[in-house]
């Protein structure tokens, strides 16, 4: 696991911080508070209304539009049919990216995140272009699609936030985990492929349990918003196999100490330590997991 000097956890229930475990920013402070500094408790406890995950309802459906789409192209023409809806896709995804830009904002304020990142919005849309592309041209037709087009249109955003602050919402991870477990559910009921969601189930429990257990062993390495994005991210590989499951362990963990060591070598010396978020790496490790061929990493 690459190492941080910055844990990316969350506070209570708010925010994921790399503050003191106790305080994240704030404009009006408490009784026998600084100024400026609110206890992570008092954030955590500030839930945000239903009506702010009304644009995921959106992400939902376009998911399912394109499955649709891409079921009935697979089953007229097969994988040449794929590349028109995958075209499609693609910016139907940037779309969605840009539409939940103001539901990001929301999220972020409500638990004293910086908003900054979420106005930089290009980034995600092509991300989640790339994204939506590839999972169209690897899932064709089957159920898992809406599962995977959704969860990868809100982890991204996750990602991104956690690379320009180190740290991200938990309600919405949440919501990430909650419309990937209900669109994995109308998959397997579906497809009618029970194995695949044990499967799927399991996995992201088990590397959860696992990145947990790591995490308080070395006190926040990798941070709780992490620990808990890996639940999902890691049961959407799970329905494929349990080597790309394999794959999703190994792949995050060797792209952060790719990064850290490039990151300390273009620092120079005056690099000592260097704080990253690790969502981005969990978010593109766990496409390349899902992409490349099952038990790459043997040969």
């Amino acid at each position: 696991m690459a190492e941080s000097n910055v844990e990316s956890g969350n506070t209570a229930d708010g925010a994921s911080t790399s503050l003191s475990a106790e305080e994240v920013e704030s404009t009006t402070p408490g009784r026998g508070q600084r100024p400026g500094l609110v206890t992570a408790a008092d954030a955590g406890r500030r839930k945000p209304p239903l009506s702010t995950y009304l644009p995921i309802l959106g992400v939902i459906a376009v998911s399912v539009a394109v499955w649709i789409a891409a079921r009935w192209a697979f089953g007229r023409h097969e994988q040449a049919g794929l590349w028109s809806v995958a075209s499609f896709a693609a910016l139907a995804g940037a779309a969605v990216s840009v539409a939940v830009r103001p539901m990001m904002a929301s999220l972020c304020a409500l638990v004293q995140i910086p908003v900054t990142p979420t106005s930089r919005s290009i980034g995600p849309a092509v991300a989640t272009a790339g994204l939506w592309f590839g999972a169209v041209m690897i899932a064709g037709g089957d159920a898992i699609l809406p599962a995977w087009l959704t969860v990868a249109a809100l982890s991204v955003w996750a990602a991104w936030i956690d690379h320009f602050t180190l740290r991200f919402p938990l309600p919405l991870i949440r919501a990430v985990t909650a419309a990937g477990l209900l669109l994995g559910a109308m998959a397997v009921v579906v497809d009618q492929d029970p194995a695949a969601g044990l499967r799927a189930v399991v996995a992201g429990a088990a590397i959860f349990a696992s990145y947990l257990v790591f995490a308080i062993i070395t006190r926040g390495h990798p941070g709780l918003a992490d620990v808990r994005l890996s639940f999902i991210l890691t049961a959407a590989v799970g329905w494929v196999g349990w080597m790309n499951v394999a794959s999703a362990v190994l792949l995050p963990n060797i792209l952060a100490v790719v990064g850290v060591a490039v990151t300390k070598v273009f620092g120079g010396r005056k690099v000592r330590g260097v704080e990253f978020g690790f969502a981005p790496y969990l978010v593109v490790g766990t496409a390349l997991a899902i992409a490349l061929p099952a038990g790459w990493w043997m040969l």
